[in-house]
């Protein structure tokens, strides 16, 4: 018999999809993690109640996330993951053979247990000698390593709890400086409708520490409102991805004239951004 899963990120708005198994349900020490197989999406995983990713949409997220800012830096070594615990991110990081060193910095060894275990069609990308797991804060990794990563993916939770300082400005200072001098960040940075203060706020934050940032989206049905978010931070511009090839294997969501089109603002939310 099938349940409904309902999600109330906003007091104004919840959605809710049919789950018709549960496949993990735990208390790790840092959050309540699910595992379910959903009717239509596959399986999914939930964190604090609220939908991280599924196997039909996660597609949208990590290609987003990870080709735009590796296909402007052109040739990345030294990649970071701030959270990633599933593997998605790291399995398209890892496509590209220039890189040689691909860091997980990852809270919840629990996320990356159950992830290995549910998320087969992610290819297990942990078993890959370039791939490192380190299960801690991010912070203090990121306060002793500047200038190390040529790319560095913030794939985190939604703004709560502990969460919260992912979108600081501390953060951002320290991701900076964790770049190489022409290297590229992209953070998970929410929805233009429900999150527009917020999102105002990193822009103005990220414009202080880089000459290039920018906003840009893509379509998730699972997330509120059918998409979610991105902050591109960065002295390289993004339209320098562009012009580099795509690395081998194969895109299920991104392709350059979506690449191109995610920088195209809707314009109540253009004008609120950039004035």
């Amino acid at each position: 018999m099938s349940i409904w899963f309902t999600e109330e990120l906003h007091p104004y708005y919840r959605k809710g999809i049919r789950i018709n198994k549960i496949l993990a349900d735990e208390q790790t020490q840092f959050q309540h993690l699910q595992f379910v197989e959903t009717e239509f999406f596959g399986k999914a995983m939930i964190l604090d109640g609220i939908i991280q990713l599924t196997e039909r949409d996660n597609i949208g997220y990590h290609e987003m996330i990870v080709h735009v800012p590796m296909l402007a830096v052109g040739k990345p070594r030294r990649v970071l993951i701030v959270g990633g615990g599933d593997g998605g991110s790291l399995q398209q990081v890892l496509r590209y053979p220039s890189v040689e060193e691909a860091v997980v910095c990852e809270l919840d060894q629990r996320v990356v247990d159950l992830s290995r275990e549910h998320f087969a069609s992610f290819g297990d990308p942990w078993a890959d000698p370039r791939a490192k797991l380190l299960v801690r804060d991010a912070f203090g990794f990121l306060e002793e390593n500047p200038g190390q990563f040529d790319v560095i993916i913030s794939d985190t939770t939604d703004p709560i709890g502990m969460a919260e300082r992912l979108f600081s400005d501390e953060f951002y200072k320290l991701m900076v400086r964790a770049l190489t001098p022409t290297g590229a960040a992209a953070t998970q940075c929410e929805q233009p409708f429900f999150d527009t203060a917020l999102i105002k706020t990193i822009y103005q934050s990220a414009k202080t520490l880089v000459r290039n940032p920018a906003y840009y989206y893509a379509n998730i049905p699972t997330y509120p409102g059918g998409g979610i978010g991105f902050m591109y931070v960065s002295n390289t511009p993004w339209e320098n991805g562009l012009k580099t090839p795509f690395p081998p294997g194969v895109n299920n969501y991104i392709n350059a004239d979506i690449h191109k089109a995610a920088f195209a603002l809707p314009e109540f939310f253009r004008k609120e951004l950039y004035g």
